[in-house]
């Protein structure tokens, strides 16, 4: 009996470059985006705030893809346990060298 093996199961997911856990943070990012352009269009004009929302979105996206660049794909699961982790208790990670 054949089966097919999926060597790409180990990869995280990706949409337009970004990787993993930081689509979520795109996604709230952009939305966040929206809602700011939204009220600049509210009080300066449409127009404007099409602008700003075309400016952010690429701001953000940029920043995003730095961010992801710079530290791991563990790094953002790291950053949430330890959001978990009571106030009092320090968390230190061990770095292993040889």
């Amino acid at each position: 009996m054949r089966c097919k093996v999926y060597r790409n199961l180990d990869r995280p997911f990706s949409l337009f470059g970004i990787k993993g856990r930081y689509i979520i943070v795109a996604g709230v990012a952009a939305i966040a985006d929206i809602i700011v352009a939204m009220v600049v269009g509210a009080v300066f004009g449409s127009i404007t705030g099409i602008a700003a929302a075309a400016a952010l979105v690429a701001v953000g996206y940029i920043a995003i893809g730095e961010i992801q660049q710079k530290f791991g794909a563990k790094a953002i699961d790291r950053k949430i346990a330890g959001l978990s982790i009571p106030k009092h208790i320090i968390m230190k990670y061990k770095v292993w060298k040889r």
